[in-house]
């Protein structure tokens, strides 16, 4: 457009006896269309606010599905009905030279109504209308310019590993805002086609914040496959020292890099430096700082590529011949987000929580995170515990011997090593109206012929066992009956907490570092009632150590180790730290149930 700025702004004034021309006119639309376009670019309005789908239809045409969006520069692109577009017809497909394109949608107007203007002295062709449309364009991803975006002020891209296959990125947040922690994301994403294994490890150095190992972080991925198109993400949470805002600018460091691909390894011996400033407020007042500072001559001037991309399109190539592989939909998240999705989002938490928001005795079906691999630097806020019910299904009674397994469950936290105990649960009528149950972990003929201490008419004797799927974030309930039951299904309570703690624990105790461990690490109790937890340390001198319940709802722990269960029935994590340095820590749990208490007799 040859007038960006869309301004000043000059309209008609009319009055009797005025003569009006094609200039007064057009002017007049000049003046609307210019207002509207220039609201539209100071509020964001930049991108797909509706439809503009693009899928394979064959092997040469795209389907591109009605909708409306915004360009750069505030005008409308109308798709007003979805069609079927051959892939070759489309501008640029003849200059493509690579596997993969981005398909483009740009404004465009073009006269209509062709008219012989009688009083025109030049006698050259008019037109009666405008007509706006939209043209489609194609082009290599590699010759595209990127896509500015208000996070690139905010969020740093750094380029660790990049060949014809595979990329690896770090993300990393500019600023350090005061009571917040960063995070750091990684991703590792395959660009070539086909499906490739990989590894990769590094080590970040981040002076001046607690990480998940010391001051940093070993940030490691293992036998991850990847389809082209597919990426995988791992974070990393770091947590601020407070003396990073009495100096300058600080920096993490990026070294030790190896990838592994298939059987190829390659080490890179170099060193990234990824600077980042600590700033005294929250990085919400950060942002409209940064916004309102910045002058509306130089967003207006700016430049940019009018054209939205609403698809990479992946190309096979035979010779001359090009065929559609697949099309993966709007490659750089150019959407139009407004008031009324934002509201919506917000109200739709309330029915679909995060995870680490869902209390203990409502998670009877976990979801699990999509991410796979090995995710060493879990982020601090992350579940390490869940729980469950189920019914297994044992057909009509069952038969001794008989072995039987149930479907994979979801334990919710995440791939990874997991200790999962599951355990058959009676529940029975007790003498004032209400009811009592017990849980019974593993071989429960042990049990069949205590009558003193069941709370069940009848003890059925089965053993359990569990397999653990790493990888999926599942896991899989054995069971062998040894008698039979003439029961359909049994009632099976499963608790699930995260073992990387107890690898990590065991790592420092071979390598001679100061450990702190507790006895009992599991403790089993009644809701109301008490327990207590000694710490136990390794490579140090005995001291005292404070004691906290992740869960606000988890009960209390006085700084004795006392623990005082709440009422309510659960696993609740406590979490035991040295005070000379928090850093020596260690995790027990404590499992809340309304299993009847034996008491033990002679």
């Amino acid at each position: 457009m040859l007038n960006r700025k869309y301004f000043p702004f000059q309209r008609n004034n009319y009055y009797y006896g005025k003569l009006l021309t094609a200039r007064d006119f057009e002017e007049e639309q000049r003046y609307y269309n210019d207002k509207r376009r220039l609201a539209n670019r100071l509020t964001g309005a930049n991108g797909i606010v509706a439809g503009l789908g693009v899928i394979r239809a064959d092997d040469l045409s795209l389907v591109i599905q009605a909708g409306c969006a915004y360009d750069a520069s505030g005008r409308e692109i109308v798709v007003p009905a979805t069609q079927v577009v051959k892939l070759s017809t489309i501008e640029g497909f003849a200059q493509l030279a690579s596997s993969c394109a981005l398909l483009g949608i740009r404004y465009d107007e073009q006269p209509a109504e062709e008219m012989y203007a009688v009083m025109d002295p030049s006698g050259e062709t008019r037109y009666n209308r405008v007509r706006e449309q939209y043209r489609l364009t194609l082009l290599d991803e590699e010759l595209a310019a990127s896509i500015p975006s208000p996070m690139d002020g905010f969020v740093s891209c750094t380029a660790i590993y990049s060949d014809p296959d595979v990329e690896l990125v770090q993300r990393t947040p500019m600023y350090v805002a005061r009571g917040s922690l960063v995070r750091v994301a990684t991703t590792i994403r395959r660009t070539g086609a086909g499906t490739g294994e990989y590894a990769f490890t590094y080590r970040l150095d981040a002076p001046g914040f607690a990480g998940p190992d010391g001051a940093g972080a070993d940030i490691a991925c293992e036998n991850l496959r990847l389809s082209q198109g597919q990426e995988h993400t791992v974070y990393t949470v770091l947590r601020p020292e407070e003396y990073l805002w009495g100096g300058g600018n600080t920096a993490l460091t990026l070294s030790q890099f190896a990838i592994r691909r298939g059987d190829e390894t390659f080490d890179l011996n170099q060193m990234l430096e990824i600077p980042l400033k600590p700033v005294d407020c929250d990085i919400e007042s950060r942002y409209l700082s940064d916004y309102y500072e910045k002058s509306m001559d130089t967003e207006l001037e700016e430049s940019y590529d009018e054209r939205l991309w609403l698809a990479r399109v992946r190309l096979i190539r035979q010779g001359t011949s090009v065929i559609i592989d697949r099309v993966e939909p709007v490659p750089w998240g150019q959407y139009c987000y407004n008031a009324q999705q934002l509201m919506m989002l917000r109200r739709l938490e309330e029915y679909y929580p995060c995870e680490s928001a869902v209390q203990p005795s409502e998670a009877v079906v976990n979801v699990p995170t999509q991410r796979t691999g090995v995710t060493a630097d879990r982020p601090e806020p992350s579940r390490t515990t869940s729980c469950g019910v189920f019914d297994f299904p044992i057909g009509m009674g069952g038969s001794a011997r008989q072995v039987l397994f149930s479907d994979e469950i979801m334990h919710g936290l995440g791939p990874g090593p997991v200790c999962v105990q599951v355990g058959v649960e009676y529940i029975a009528a007790d003498g004032d109206g209400g009811t009592s149950g017990e849980l019974l972990f593993g071989d429960t003929s042990i049990f069949a012929s205590d009558r003193e201490h069941s709370a069940a008419e009848r003890v059925y004797q089965m053993t359990t066992a569990v397999k653990v799927l790493p990888e999926r974030g599942t896991f899989v309930v054995g069971l062998r009956l040894l008698e039979e039951t003439g029961l359909i299904s049994l009632r099976v309570r499963w608790f699930a907490f995260r073992a990387g703690e107890i690898d990590k624990q065991f790592q420092q105790h071979r390598a001679g570092e100061p450990m702190l461990l507790v006895n009992p690490d599991t403790i089993v109790l009644q809701p109301k009632s008490t327990a207590h937890i000694s710490p136990v340390f390794i490579n140090m001198p005995s001291e005292a150590c404070t004691f906290s319940i992740k869960d606000p709802e988890g009960g209390s722990i006085d700084n004795n180790g006392t623990y005082t269960a709440p009422a309510r029935e659960g696993v609740y994590e406590i979490r035991v730290e040295a005070v000379s340095d928090p850093t020596v820590y260690t995790y027990a749990f404590a499992i809340v149930s309304q299993k009847k208490k034996e008491s033990s007799q002679d």
